[in-house]
């Protein structure tokens, strides 16, 4: 086999980060990306992204961002953690005002919100009245003289409810700013669960007819599709059984597909192709890798009765008929399909035929499996530690 120089792997697994080649929901990145050329907003005023951990919802967060930068729009990108609000109005809009041209922060000073120095930098904020979002956005909005707009994105969308009142002000201030004609756009991306409880919130008519991108898992077709011109971007090509193998071990989970990329082509960079036995490599570094850095996370996520439900399911390989789950569970079939439809619209299980569900997330089913398996065996799950108690503390 003929060897290249090492090249950096163009796979990016990590956290937020773009891929080289994004997969799916291609439309939707197009007529977003128009809207920054155009200022021809239609539907995209607002927009909600929802999938499970590792669908994508941040990398596609990323994407976004870029693609406005590049038109020249303002960019304001947090998450929905605790303080938003102050994080936004006392940081980040200080900076985008010092990173916007001297022409645009002119126009800011007769607005009277802000304090300039000599070089037109901001140094304070006039305190003639509580300052508002809703100001702030209009001001910065109006001193871009329609050369741009101002894409806000926030990630992480909880459903808990101190999180819930503080990001339905925050929409709030957002939609009275383009009541007053500000130029936004204002995505809001987590787990379908934690939207639907932020649109129902007092504060949020507006998002309630945002525009929808869901997440799910990519075609076997598309999955292909990134490998190979991912791969190739870096200079290298995949034989045919190696991305047979890639394919198949991602499931078309986006986190996986660029996690076990990136694993096999490090397991020899300096090699033209990737072969089997890299994508051997792969698999099962990458299952072991997403078993403990999503699907753990994901399955302790849930509430007790959810896992439960869960841990009916994962008795079968394949799919699962409910009627079943209710005799595991030993509960009545309408206390079964009120789970059922939370974790369906969750995203984390799906009909799969009449009466039957099947697990969504590729690998969450045989990670439950093993885990009450290591319970079930309990002695011995210890490293052998039973054997050799801890002596007590002296008193």
């Amino acid at each position: 086999m003929q060897t290249m120089e090492t090249a950096p792997s163009p796979f990016t697994p990590g956290y937020g980060k773009k891929p080289a080649i994004f997969g799916g929901h291609g439309q939707e990145l197009s007529e977003l990306r128009e809207v920054f050329d155009t200022l021809d907003f239609g539907e995209n005023h607002s927009v909600l992204v929802s999938g499970l951990r590792g669908a994508g919802k941040t990398s596609f967060l990323t994407t976004l961002q870029d693609a406005a930068r590049d038109a020249g729009w303002l960019v304001i990108s947090d998450d929905a953690s605790a303080g938003l609000m102050s994080r936004v109005m006392d940081s980040t809009i200080p900076t985008l005002i010092n990173e916007m041209t001297p022409g645009s922060r002119a126009r800011l000073t007769s607005l009277g919100i802000w304090q300039f120095n000599a070089d037109i930098e901001y140094v304070d904020r006039h305190r003639t009245v509580k300052p508002q979002l809703r100001t702030d956005l209009v001001a910065l909005s109006a001193a871009l003289e329609g050369s741009g707009g101002i894409l806000i994105t926030i990630d992480e969308v909880s459903s808990g409810k101190v999180r819930l009142r503080e990001l339905s002000k925050f929409a709030l201030q957002v939609s009275h700013a383009l009541e007053d004609g500000a130029q936004i756009m204002i995505v809001f991306a987590g787990v379908k669960v934690s939207l639907d409880a932020l649109l129902a919130e007092e504060h949020t008519t507006f998002l309630r007819r945002s525009r929808e991108v869901e997440f799910v898992r990519l075609s076997a077709q598309e999955t292909q599709r990134v490998f190979v011109e991912t791969a190739g971007i870096g200079g290298r090509t995949i034989d045919d059984d190696a991305l047979a193998k890639l394919v198949s071990l991602s499931q078309g989970y986006p986190y996986l597909v660029q996690l076990a990329g990136d694993y096999a082509w490090r397991n020899n960079s300096s090699a033209e192709t990737i072969s089997l036995t890299d994508a051997t490599v792969a698999h099962d570094k990458a299952i072991r890798a997403v078993e403990s850095r999503v699907i753990s996370r994901v399955y302790g996520d849930l509430s007790d009765v959810d896992q439960k439900f869960l841990n009916a399911m994962a008795a079968d390989e394949d799919r699962t008929k409910v009627a079943d789950i209710v005799k595991r569970m030993d509960v009545s079939d309408a206390y079964v399909q009120v789970y059922k439809k939370r974790l369906v619209e969750s995203g984390y299980v799906h009909v799969a035929g009449h009466g039957y569900v099947q697990f969504s997330m590729p690998y969450l089913g045989a990670y439950i499996r093993r885990q009450i398996a290591a319970e079930g065996a309990g002695a011995g799950s210890d490293g052998g530690w039973a054997a050799f108690p801890a002596p007590d503390l002296p008193s």
